[in-house]
């Protein structure tokens, strides 16, 4: 029997769409909070003819639109006021917010495209709440707590409780598909994020709303109207859809060690950190992260703790540089008692992929010191823990190499070169592609035939991928395939 509340007892197919209204501009008042009653823009440079992102109501009642030029809007209004946010600041709001929605659902999707859109799964979850009313309405308290406007939306669809969060405020429970459908089709298009020529286009066409641009013929859309236009189309009619591809939030970049009691003077401890910080900033750079801050927190043997934090002028993987401030501030502290345990944490801000490529240059190696090392790790781990790949001859790419013993290290021998090569990297074993899905269609449609096709393997277990090469947002190419087998898709590599 169902509980008493306005929505039915099973959340069996339910999706919620939160919407984190204008992150970077809530990122921007966040950092200027006497602007909150000005006309705020935030642009991507601070340049004069930078393009308009983003704007609060007080500079659209100026007249002031997205894409326009800085200069162009100051003119209309000379009290504007604007700035920047970078992407390391709406990146580590997206993991603070997707943090806090992870308490209310092990299943959340943050958009790829559109920073402060997440997409949270609602199935099961009726037993835990006495409502979805109360399930949302608690994740609305928690993102209020946060200091977020946001809007929660509980729908049937991935695009109708999305469009139902860009255009309303506050928390909104969906009764049925039929009513969802309604709402969503009221919503007008001045509220989804479309390219300002678009957005022209269709106004020009007397199409205001969703459900006037769902009366446009269908199969003429791209013609006449571009490519953002038919996937806006698709993801309204479901023609693509997508089921939800939550993302496990990365663990933090934390260890511990217990410390011995004569490990209280500055040198003793610095040894300690450098211990701990090694293995993290390596762990950052897998994660396309660096470094922007160390947090260190020193229990000592009467229980207290003694918290310090220090900053980089710039997020960086060099050990070196964050050591000589972690000493700056350890030979200005005396711990009443002997410290008995040292906790360390990273904060990583996200890095592109040239950019990290710069962080992670190394100097010039010394050939003997490395056979050296090497031989040492054989004397302790035994001859099979240091090893070479060698390419071997099969049908799948994560079999075309073995693992031989490694004998001796030769020295590079760079050449010039009038082009530089790509390097293609293959993963040991494919990985399942976390995030953002891949924009496909089967070969059996319209559109490209696939980049690569591999299929056979009926000797043993019948394979088929169509391999595509991909960017990503954080500047990296990787080698992806899709596996008709399984239905899903998998990081085969990269390309360096």
């Amino acid at each position: 029997m169902d509980r008493a509340g306005a929505t039915p007892k099973s959340a069996a197919g339910r999706t919620a769409c939160i919407n984190i209204r204008a992150l970077p501009l809530q990122l921007l008042l966040r950092s200027h909070p006497q602007w909150r009653e000005r006309p705020v823009v935030v642009v991507e440079e601070e340049k004069p003819l930078s393009p308009i992102l983003w704007l609060n109501d007080a500079a659209v009642r100026g007249g002031i639109r997205p894409g326009m030029r800085y200069a162009a809007a100051l003119s209309l209004d000379r009290c504007l006021c604007a700035g920047t946010v970078s992407e390391e600041e709406v990146g580590a709001a997206v993991r603070q917010v997707h943090g806090a929605l992870d308490r209310f659902s092990p299943r959340v999707e943050p958009s790829g495209e559109e920073p402060g859109i997440f997409w949270v799964d609602a199935g099961g979850l009726d037993w835990l709440y006495v409502s979805l009313e109360d399930w949302a309405g608690q994740m609305h308290a928690a993102l209020t707590a946060l200091e977020f406007s946001a809007s929660v939306v509980v729908g049937f669809g991935r695009f109708g409780a999305y469009a139902v969060a860009r255009a309303r405020n506050g928390v909104i429970v969906l009764p049925s598909v039929e009513a969802e459908e309604a709402e969503y089709r009221k919503v007008g298009l001045v509220h989804l994020q479309l390219e300002p020529k678009l957005r022209e286009r269709l106004d020009k066409l007397a199409v205001h709303t969703v459900g006037d641009f769902l009366a446009l013929p269908g199969e003429r859309i791209a013609r006449h109207l571009g490519e953002q236009a038919r996937e806006l189309y698709r993801f309204a009619t479901g023609d693509r859809p997508l089921p939800l591809q939550p993302r496990a939030l990365p663990e933090p970049l934390q260890a511990r060690m217990e410390l011995d009691d004569n490990e209280s003077d500055a040198r003793g401890l610095l040894f300690r950190v450098s211990q701990l910080l090694a293995p993290l900033l390596k762990a950052a750079g897998e994660r396309y992260q660096a470094a922007a801050a160390l947090q260190m927190a020193f229990r000592q043997e009467n229980g207290t703790r003694h918290r310090c934090r220090v900053q980089a002028a710039e997020p960086t993987l060099d050990a070196k540089i964050l050591l000589e401030l972690v000493v700056l501030h350890l030979e200005t502290v005396s711990f009443p008692f002997p410290p008995v345990e040292l906790a360390l944490e990273v904060e990583a801000v996200g890095v592109t992929a040239d950019k990290l490529n710069l962080l992670q240059e190394n100097p010039d190696r010394d050939t003997g010191s490395a056979m050296r090392a090497l031989a040492r790790v054989r004397a302790e781990f035994g001859p099979d823990s240091v090893l070479t790949a060698r390419l071997a001859s099969a049908h799948l790419p994560e079999a075309r190499f073995a693992w031989r013993p490694f004998g001796k290290l030769a020295a590079a021998s760079p050449r010039p070169v009038a082009v530089r090569s790509l390097v293609r990297r293959a993963h040991a074993s494919p990985r399942v592609l976390e995030g953002q899905p891949v924009h496909w269609q089967a070969p059996s449609g319209p559109g490209p035939p696939p980049e690569h096709l591999v299929s056979g393997g009926w000797w043993v277990r019948e394979v088929r991928r169509d391999y595509r090469f991909v960017d990503t947002a954080r500047g990296e190419t990787l080698w992806v395939y899709y596996d008709h087998r399984r239905g899903r898709w998998y990081v085969q590599g990269r390309v360096e």
